[in-house]
This record gives C-alpha cells, structure tokens and sequence, in this order.
C-alpha cells in the first residue's frame, strides 16, 4: 500500500515542479490562477493510485477507506515535497517572490513560508476531496460490472 502512494506522490511532486519550472521559464510563475493545472496534475496521480490500489488487492474494493487513504498518501508526499521547493525556490528568487506579493491582497503577511503554507493547505484538502470522490466513483463503476 505504502509503496503505491510513494511511487505516485513522486509522480506527482516531478509533475509540479516541471510545471512550474516550465511556467516560470515563461515568466509566468506569478500567475497564481495557473494552480488549476496543479489540481489537474493531483487529481491524474491520486487517480492513478487508487486505480493501482484496487488492480493489486480486488479484495478491497468494497472498502473505500482504503482507497481515499491510498490518495491522502501520495498527496501527503507530493504536496510536501512541493511546498519544500517552493520554500527554497521563493527564498532565492525576490525577484518572483515580490511579483507574487504585489498580485496578492495579503502583501504585508506573504513571505516564502507563508506562501508555501498556502500550498500545502490548498494540496492536502484537493488530495482529501478528491481521494474521496476518486474512490467513490472508482466503487460505482466496479458494482456496475
């Protein structure tokens, strides 16, 4: 179990990086409504995860807390190792780190730890909800069969 949200998480922590290395490289890294893509990234790796999950223990699918535990795993390793870079990037870029802030409504509390925190509270409620749906539909479509 814990392997498949490891080997997910990662996935889904090299796919937030690309991105945004890849929007950042395009001066876009400031745009904060580009974290649509981020969501469609987590939703992809927990999806993937799940589907994984009920391929390898079939014995478990009627059981969906397993399921939205296996998405609340990847998403506690991918998000967190996000919101690490992001620390370390924000602290050696002022330049992205000062657009970030102007754009923001909360420009005197903003800084590289509390723009990170951001992060990883709008990741880990994305990986719970979403786990939960994921599982929930994956189940629907397992009775149907």
């Amino acid at each position: 179990m814990k392997a498949i949200s490891i080997k997910m998480g990662l996935w889904m922590l090299a796919g937030f990086i690309v991105f945004f290395l890849l929007m950042w490289a395009m001066s876009l890294g400031h745009v904060s409504e580009l974290r649509f893509f981020n969501g469609a990234i987590q939703i992809f790796c927990l999806n993937r995860a799940i589907k994984t999950y009920y391929a390898l223990h079939p014995e478990y699918i009627s059981n969906y807390m397993s399921g939205v535990l296996q998405g609340i795993g990847a998403s506690a390793i991918g998000v967190t190792g996000f919101a690490i870079f992001m620390i370390i990037f924000l602290k050696s870029d002022p330049v992205l780190m000062d657009k970030i802030v102007q754009s923001s409504q909360m420009k005197d509390y903003l800084n590289p730890l509390t723009a990170s925190l951001f992060i990883l509270t709008e990741g880990l409620m994305i990986g719970i909800i979403g786990s939960y749906f994921l599982t929930r539909i994956h189940n629907m479509n397992t009775i149907k069969e």
